[in-house]
This record gives structure tokens, sequence and C-alpha cells, in this order.
């Protein structure tokens, strides 16, 4: 089956307000992108909006706006970041591409889908000469180690290779580094409330 990845439209809101609750049963429901999010981001970011389609059935999504990131202690919560879901914190000129959300049908998992939403974003991300890309990382392995690691010492572990996490293993092998750890990120009764701080670079970036 093959999988095409398009621009999000609004005819697939709802199929991504499904996805959204198949992937995350134990977040709060506050965080995840609901019909009218879908709305706002496609009048406000459209080309930073991505669905995978197999057959036209959504089976991964991804979501993100612009931002200029001041790394020095940054630490921001999803919420924020993301403004309740909505993307007004959007900055048509900001220098970076925030991933804001990337998620695939628990069905269709290990099939590459991931890394050709990652591809999209990278293709954006040189189109429009932005520094690369910044996202909270949630590590949902890190649940398993949490009585014995710090997060960061778990974080490096996976960096390491020594120890593997389904969502920071992938997001290391699309080009990711982890720079630090955001505290109080947002809210999931069964992963935690800290993320890891990642960025890709784009190595084409050319400074005007």
């Amino acid at each position: 089956m093959e999988v095409t990845i398009v621009q999000t439209q609004l005819k697939h809101a709802d199929a991504i307000a499904e996805l959204q609750r198949l992937c995350y049963p134990t977040i709060d429901p506050s965080h995840l992108i609901t019909q009218a999010h879908i709305a706002s981001h496609l009048a406000i970011f459209p080309e930073g909006q991505h669905v995978a389609l197999i057959d036209d059935t959504v089976v991964g999504m991804s979501s993100s706006l612009r931002y200029t990131i001041d790394f020095q202690g940054e630490q921001h919560s999803f919420d924020d970041m993301i403004a309740g879901g909505f993307f007004t914190t959007h900055q048509p000129d900001g220098e970076w591409l925030y991933g804001a959300d990337m998620s695939t049908h628990p069905a269709y998992r290990r099939r590459g889908i991931a890394s050709l939403l990652y591809d999209a974003r990278k293709a954006l991300i040189r189109r429009l000469n932005l520094r690369g890309m910044v996202g909270g990382g949630m590590v949902p392995g890190y649940r398993f180690y949490k009585d014995r690691l710090s997060l960061e010492e778990y974080a490096a572990e996976v960096v390491a290779g020594t120890l593997h996490d389904p969502t920071l293993t992938p997001q290391l092998k699309n080009g990711y580094t982890v720079r630090g750890i955001i505290r109080n990120y947002l809210h999931d009764a069964e992963l935690g409330n800290d993320a890891t701080l990642i960025v890709w670079d784009n190595p084409d970036y050319r400074a005007t």
C-alpha cells in the first residue's frame, strides 16, 4: 500500500481529530488537536500542515508553525507555544519550524510514515530557508526507567543507542539532536509532564 503525503485540507479534520484520540489515550484531552484547531492552522499557515494517506484514508499527520526560538534556557509549555492549539503564536517571519505534533495511526506504525512526514517538513524548511526544526519531544519509554534514571540520563542513553525509545529514537534517526529538557511541557497521566527539546539544523540554511 502506497503512502502519499499531501497538504492538509479541511476535509481531513474529522479523521485527524479521531487520530489524535487513538494516538494519545492518556494525554490531557485539552492538548488534543480538534477540528476547530485544524481550521485555524489552515487559515494561518496552511503549508505547514500535512497528512499521510493510504487510499484517501488518513494514517498520519504533521502540524507545525513558524517561530523564532531563543535557545538560552528555552522553557515553554506546549499550550503556550501553540496558543492552546490555534497557532495564533505563528510568526510569518519566524526563523524555525516548530513541530507541534506528528502522529501515526497505531495500525500503520513501523512503515516509514513518520519519516515521510519529516521529509515533508524538511522540504518546507529548505524552500522557506528556515534555520531548521524545533519541537518538544515526549519520551514514552521513560516511564519504565523513571525510578532509576533522571530524564536527562534516560535521553543520554537513548542518544548513545543503549536504550530505545518509541518516539525519541525515530526522531534521532531523522536527524534531530537533543538540546535539553523542557519541564512541565504538557500533562500526560502515563508519560509524565516533561519533554526533550529536540532540534534539526537545516544544513542548507543561507543567512540573509
